[in-house]
């Protein structure tokens, strides 16, 4: 599978994941919830192991591999997740979806240019201007 269709597929899962977990929450606190989901993650991971073993391949850990790993998990997986939970327990995931992917984009670029230091190309720019642009419409024009 070539990255553009992993990276469709990702995105039509999350969107199914979005809509899962507003059912969710409509009872539960994101925090809370945050327990569920990980023990959930952890179970799965556990039973999965030996069947799918040949995904994970351990030989390439390293000391700071590791810890961007754990950081990233903990940035993205607890506490965006927690923020995430938080905006899609008060409102809808058409709403709440579009200007996290939105964000996300935004921060990705320009966090590769200062970290990463990856070359921007005016296509990514002109990207930046209309996912901004996009993010506006979607605050401004939600319904009340």
């Amino acid at each position: 599978m070539t990255p553009f269709l992993y990276a469709i597929a990702a995105g039509l899962v999350m969107a199914t994941g979005s809509i899962v977990e507003k059912l969710g929450l409509t009872t539960v606190q994101p925090y809370a919830g945050l327990f569920v989901r990980t023990g959930a993650v952890l179970l799965f991971l556990g039973i999965s192991l030996a069947p799918l073993r040949g995904y994970a391949d351990w030989s390439g850990f390293t000391p700071s591999a590791i810890i961007f790993l754990a950081l990233g998990g903990l940035l993205a997986g607890l506490i965006a997740h927690f923020l995430y939970w938080q905006s899609l327990k008060a409102t809808s995931p058409d709403y709440v979806v579009p200007i996290m992917v939105g964000a996300n984009q935004v921060g990705v670029i320009l966090l590769s240019l200062g970290i990463l230091r990856a070359r921007v190309s005016l296509g990514q720019v002109s990207g930046i201007a209309l996912i901004i642009l996009g993010i506006a419409c979607v605050q401004l024009l939600k319904p009340r």
